[in-house]
C-alpha cells in the first residue's frame, strides 16, 4: 500500500521537547491513521526502532540501501477501518 486512493488519512510527528525547546530525546514517533491492508511501506533515512499497528508491536523489514521500511497490516474486521500506526525512529 503506497497511499494509492488516499490510504494515509492522517500523519502526526511527536518529538519530545523540554519547556525551553531543547530536545529531551533523540527519538521521534510518527503516528498515522491509514485504511486498507497488506504490505505497508514508508521511507526513512534510518531504521525504525519499532513499528506498531493498533498498539501491537509488529515485525518490519528495513532496506538500508533504499530506506524503505515495510510491514504487514492485517485484514480489518470492518469496512473502511482506520488503523493506528506508530513508527518510532
Amino acid at each position: 500500500m503506497f497511499n494509492t486512493g488516499g490510504a494515509v488519512e492522517q500523519v502526526e510527528i511527536n518529538k519530545p521537547e523540554l519547556f525551553d525547546g531543547e530536545v529531551s530525546s533523540n527519538t521521534a514517533t510518527i503516528a498515522l491513521k491509514v485504511r486498507g491492508n497488506g504490505r505497508f511501506g514508508v521511507y526513512s533515512s534510518q531504521s525504525p526502532l519499532k513499528c506498531a499497528v493498533d498498539g501491537s508491536e509488529t515485525d518490519f523489514f528495513y532496506d538500508s540501501e533504499t530506506g524503505l521500511t515495510t510491514f504487514l497490516i492485517p485484514v480489518p474486521s470492518e469496512e473502511l477501518y482506520r488503523w493506528s500506526i506508530e513508527i518510532q525512529v
